[in-house]
C-alpha cells in the first residue's frame, strides 16, 4: 500500500505532523530528516522499474533559510514525473514558494499555522489513495444542543429549525430528564425554558454550571420579567432569549453562542497541541505569571530539575524554587519577569529538587498583553556536558599556568599562516623567547616570572598575532604581515620590553633575563617544524657571540643580523628602542603629508579616452567642495619616502601610532587655519588607526586642536577600517559620536560594508558620510562580474543611508568606467592626479576659476 513520506528536519514539527496524520488515519510510510537524503531516495525509487510507487504523497517542511539541498528537492518534485504529489509546509509564504506553487501541477502549499487542514489537503492531492473518511478528524464536529421545554410542540419546532441549520439536537421535557441526558452525553449548548414542571430554569442552569467541563447555558422564556433574567444570569446562563421574538433573531443568538463554542474548542485543541509540543521538545520550559510564580513546567523541565510531578512546582515562586542563589533585584531572570524584557542565552545555575545545582543556559520570553506583562516563558537547557567538552578542548590547546595557547595550538596556526603566505605572498615572523632563571628559584617564583612575561608579551600583539607558551621557560610569537626591513626592530622591541620589566616574589623585586630569536617566514618556508627549529636554533647559535661581545665591552656588537634574516638579542644589550626611533623621527620632522585629489565621477568626461592625465587637480576648480586624500610618508635617512605599511605596524606594536596620527591631524589643521585656506571649502580625508579611535586622550587632543585653530570640523574626514571588532569597542563608538557631533565626517573603509561598523553606526543613528571600497575589490571590478555586483550592492546600501562612495587606486580606463557605471561618487588614482606635498599646495589659488 502506498503511504506518505515525511521530510522535516525539526523533531518537534515532525512529531506534530505524525500525530496529526495518525489521528486522521493517514499512513506514514517513511520519515527522512535530510533534504539531500530525501532527494536521493526519491530518485532511486523513481528509477526502479515495476511495482506500485511506495509513496502517494510527500510532505516537505521548508527550512527557515533555503539551502541548495532543499531547492534541489523542490525542483525534483516540480519537474520529475516520478515524484509523488507534494504538500509543502512553511511558516510563511515566500516568493520562492509562490513560484513553486505556480509551476507544479501536483503540489500544494500550507502554512504551519493551518496544520489542522493537513488531512483534507492530503486527500485532495491524492483522492484515489486515501479515503475521505480519514479527514473526519480534521472536520469540526457538529455542535450538540440540548433543548429543554415541557411543550412537545415547542421542542419539535425549535429542534427541527436547529437541525436544518446544521446543529445536532436532543430534547428534554423536565429538569430530571435533562439532568440524565447531560450525565450520559456531552453537550456544547443547553437551551432551557424557565418554567418547567419540576422546577425553574435557573435551578437547572446552576446544576449544569457546577459540572466539570460545563456547557454554555441559555434560557428561553415567554416573559420579560427582570427578576427572571437576573436569576438566570446569576445561575450561570450566558444568554436570555424569548419565544415570541423572530426566528432569525433566535438563530443569530445561537450562531453567536456557537462561535464562542468553536473558539473554546480551538483553544482546547491548541492547548493540547502545545502540551504535545512542550512534551516533545528537548529543552526544559516553565512559565511564570506576573508575580513570578510558576504556572507550568514541561516534562523535560521536570526531569532536568529532578521533579516527578508539576504539582510540586506550580504556584511556587520561581526565584525561591529554581534560582534562589540569584539576587531578586539584580537577577536577569527576576528583572525579565517584572519588566517584560526578553533575555537570551545567559548561563547560570538552577537548583534541583535535591538541592544540587545544574548549569543551564536560559532564554526568557515575556508574554505581553495590552501593554501589560501577565508573565513569561523560560526556556533552559543543561550545559554540563558542553562545559565539560569545552573545558577539555581548552585544556588540550592551552597552558594552565599562563592561560595562553600551547605549542600544539601555535603549530596549527603556523601551518595555516604558511599556507596563506604561499597563496597571497608577503612575510610573517616567528619569535622565540627563552627565559633565563636560576635553577635554585622556588616554583612560586618561577610561576610568577612566567605569568609576568606572558602578560607583558600579550599586550604587544596585534589582531591576527598569536602568543603561545612553549616548552619549559619559552614563549612563541607568530607575527603576521611584517616587513623584511623591520624584523630586527621587532625583535629589539620585544627584547627591550622584557628587559624593562620586573616581577615580585614576596617583598623583593627581580629583573627578567631573556633571549629572543626570530625566523622570517616567507612563501619559500617549507614547513612549520622547520620554522620552529630555526627560531629555536637562532638563540642557541647566537648566544656565545652575544656573550663575547658583551664581555669585550662592546654592547653595540651584541646586536647583529645573521645572513638568514634570523636575529637574537641579550636582555642586557644596549639598543635603541623602536619607540625612540619613531620619537626622533617626529621631533626631526621626518614625516611629510601628501594630498591626492578625489575626482567626482560626475565631473569626468563621458568618453574615458578624453580623460587627460592629472584631471583631478584641474577639476578642483569646478567642484563646490573638492575632496583630497591625505597620504602620510616617513622620510628615510637617504631622503627616500617610506610607505606607511613599513612603519605603521611597528608604531602600533610599540604604542607610537597615536602620536603619529595626532601629528598628522594637527599639521592639517594648522594648514587649513591659514587665512587663505580658511575660507576655501575643501575636505581632507585622513586615515586613523584603531588604536587612536580607542584612545580617549587622542579624542580630547583632536577636539582641542579643532577648537584652538578655529577650523570648521567638517573639513576633516576621518577614514576608519570597517570591521566588527572595532564596532564592539565602546571607546571607538564614543570617538565617532563625539567628533560627528561637532561636524567631523567619517569614511568607512571596507569591501563588505554590511558586516562591519556600518550596522552599528546605523543602529545609533550616526551613519558615516562615505564608504571607501577596498582596493582588492577595485582591482578586480573590471574583470570580475562578482566584484561588480559587490560594488553595486555597496553603492545601493550607502546611497540608501545618505552616504557617498569612494574608490581608490583607479589607474585604468576600464576600472574607472566600471566604477562610474556602478554609481561610485568619487575615484582616486595616479592617472587622475599624483600626490603632492600638502605644504606646497595653495588650495585657495587652486580652486579659483580659470
Amino acid at each position: 500500500m502506498s503511504g506518505i513520506l515525511l521530510v522535516e528536519r525539526s523533531t518537534t514539527l515532525n512529531h506534530l505532523l505524525r500525530r496529526t496524520l495518525d489521528a486522521a488515519g493517514l499512513p506514514v510510510r517513511a520519515e527522512i530528516g535530510n533534504y539531500l537524503e530525501a532527494l536521493d531516495h526519491l530518485r532511486r525509487i523513481g528509477s526502479s522499474a515495476g511495482g506500485d510507487p511506495p509513496y502517494s504523497l510527500a510532505i516537505v517542511g521548508a527550512p527557515a533559510r533555503p539551502t541548495r539541498e532543499y531547492q534541489a528537492l523542490l525542483e525534483f518534485t516540480r519537474d520529475s514525473p516520478a515524484a509523488p504529489a507534494t504538500l509543502l509546509m512553511a511558516h510563511e509564504e515566500s516568493a520562492e514558494v509562490r513560484k513553486w506553487v505556480a509551476a507544479t501541477l501536483r503540489g500544494r502549499f500550507l502554512l504551519w499555522s493551518q496544520f489542522s487542514r493537513i488531512p483534507n489537503s492530503v486527500i485532495e492531492l491524492a483522492p484515489d489513495d486515501f479515503s475521505a473518511d480519514a479527514a473526519a478528524a480534521e472536520s469540526v464536529e457538529r455542535i450538540r444542543i440540548l433543548f429543554v421545554d415541557d411543550s412537545r410542540s415547542v421542542c419539535l419546532a425549535y429542534s427541527d429549525m436547529l437541525e436544518r441549520n446544521g446543529y445536532a439536537v436532543d430534547v428534554a421535557a423536565s429538569i430530571t430528564e435533562a439532568d440524565k441526558l447531560a450525565a450520559e452525553n456531552h453537550y456544547d449548548l443547553v437551551v432551557v425554558d424557565y418554567f418547567l414542571p419540576d422546577g425553574s430554569g435557573d435551578e437547572l442552569c446552576k446544576r449544569l454550571s457546577e459540572r466539570e467541563d460545563p456547557p454554555i447555558l441559555a434560557v428561553i422564556t415567554g416573559s420579560y420579567r427582570e427578576d427572571i433574567i437576573r436569576r438566570c444570569l446569576q445561575a450561570g446562563a450566558s444568554e436570555c432569549m424569548f419565544k415570541n421574538e423572530a426566528r432569525e433573531l433566535f438563530l443569530a443568538r445561537i450562531r453567536t453562542l456557537a462561535r464562542t463554542i468553536e473558539m473554546r474548542r480551538s483553544a482546547e485543541m491548541e492547548r493540547e497541541q502545545l502540551d504535545g509540543i512542550l512534551g516533545s521538545v528537548g529543552d526544559g520550559v516553565f512559565g511564570v505569571d506576573g508575580d513570578g510564580r510558576i504556572s507550568f513546567v514541561n516534562p523535560t523541565g521536570l526531569r532536568l530539575l529532578g521533579y516527578g510531578d508539576d504539582n510540586d512546582l506550580v504556584g511556587l515562586l520561581a526565584q525561591a524554587a529554581i534560582h534562589p542563589q540569584e539576587s531578586p533585584r539584580s537577577s536577569p531572570l527576576s528583572r525579565a519577569y517584572a519588566d517584560g524584557v526578553a533575555v537570551h542565552q545567559i548561563e547560570t545555575m538552577f537548583r534541583r529538587r535535591d538541592g544540587s545545582g545544574i548549569p543551564v543556559e536560559y532564554t526568557v520570553l515575556p508574554l505581553a498583553s495590552n501593554r501589560r506583562t501577565p508573565g513569561a516563558v523560560v526556556v533552559f537547557r543543561d550545559i554540563a556536558e558542553r562545559r565539560t567538552a569545552e573545558r577539555l578542548r581548552w585544556e588540550l590547546s592551552h597552558d594552565p599556568l599562563t592561560g595562553l595557547p600551547n605549542a600544539r595550538h601555535l603549530r596549527q596556526r603556523l601551518i595555516g599562516e604558511l599556507a596563506r603566505l604561499r597563496d597571497n605572498g608577503g612575510y610573517s615572523a616567528l619569535i622565540h623567547v627563552e627565559i633565563d632563571r636560576d635553577d635554585a628559584h622556588s616554583p612560586p617564583r618561577g610561576d610568577e616570572l612566567l605569568r609576568t612575561v606572558a602578560h607583558a608579551l600579550a599586550h604587544r600583539l596585534r589582531e591576527g598575532d598569536v602568543l603561545a607558551r612553549g616548552e619549559g621557560d619559552s614563549f612563541l610569537l607568530l607575527l603576521t604581515q611584517v616587513q623584511v626591513d623591520n624584523i630586527d626592530v621587532l625583535v629589539e622591541s620585544f627584547q627591550r620590553l622584557l628587559s624593562e620589566r620586573e616581577y615580585s616574589v614576596g617583598d623583593s623585586r627581580h629583573r627578567i633575563f631573556a633571549r629572543v630569536g626570530a625566523e622570517l617566514l616567507s612563501p619559500r618556508t617549507t614547513s612549520a617544524d622547520e620554522a620552529l627549529a630555526a627560531a629555536r636554533a637562532a638563540i642557541r647559535s647566537f648566544a656565545p657571540a652575544v656573550a663575547s661581545a658583551a664581555d669585550a665591552g662592546n654592547p653595540a656588537e651584541a646586536t647583529m643580523t645573521t645572513p638568514t634574516a634570523t636575529t637574537t638579542f641579550e636582555a642586557t644589550t644596549a639598543v635603541s628602542a623602536p619607540s625612540e626611533r619613531l620619537r626622533v623621527a617626529l621631533e626631526q620632522a621626518r614625516f611629510v603629508i601628501l594630498v591626492q585629489p578625489l575626482v567626482a565621477t560626475r565631473d569626468l568626461p563621458v568618453a574615458p579616452a578624453q580623460i587627460p592625465e592629472g584631471i583631478g587637480w584641474q577639476s578642483a576648480r569646478n567642484s563646490d567642495s573638492p575632496l583630497f586624500f591625505v597620504q602620510l610618508r616617513m622620510v628615510g635617512k637617504g631622503g627616500q619616502l617610506i610607505l606607511p605599511r613599513a612603519f605603521i605596524p611597528l608604531a602600533e606594536r610599540v604604542g607610537m601610532v597615536q602620536r603619529i596620527d595626532l601629528w598628522a591631524v594637527n599639521s592639517l589643521l594648522l594648514q587649513l587655519a591659514n587665512p587663505a585656506n580658511r575660507a576655501t571649502p575643501l575636505g581632507l580625508v585622513i586615515r586613523l588607526s584603531p588604536a587612536t579611535l580607542a584612545d580617549p586622550e587622542s579624542l580630547e587632543s583632536i577636539e582641542r586642536s579643532i577648537v584652538n585653530t578655529g577650523v570648521s570640523a567638517d573639513r576633516l574626514l576621518f577614514e576608519i577600517r570597517d570591521n566588527p571588532e572595532l564596532a564592539n569597542l565602546p571607546a571607538a563608538l564614543h570617538f565617532i559620536t563625539r567628533l560627528h557631533a561637532i561636524g567631523c565626517r567619517f569614511v568607512l573603509n571596507g569591501s563588505d560594508a554590511e558586516s562591519g561598523l556600518m550596522p552599528h553606526l546605523r543602529a545609533q543613528r550616526l551613519p558615516g558620510d562615505f564608504v571607501r571600497i577596498d582596493r582588492s575589490v577595485v582591482q578586480r571590478v573590471a574583470s570580475q562580474a562578482h566584484d561588480r555586483e559587490v560594488v553595486s550592492s555597496i553603492v545601493q546600501l550607502a546611497h540608501s543611508l545618505g552616504m557617498g562612495v569612494l574608490a581608490g587606486e583607479v589607474d585604468d580606463e576600464e576600472t574607472m568606467l566600471a566604477l562610474r557605471t556602478a554609481g561610485v561618487d568619487y575615484v582616486q588614482g595616479k592617472h587622475l592626479g599624483e600626490g603632492r606635498l600638502s605644504k606646497r599646495v595653495d588650495f585657495a589659488s587652486l580652486m579659483k576659476p580659470a
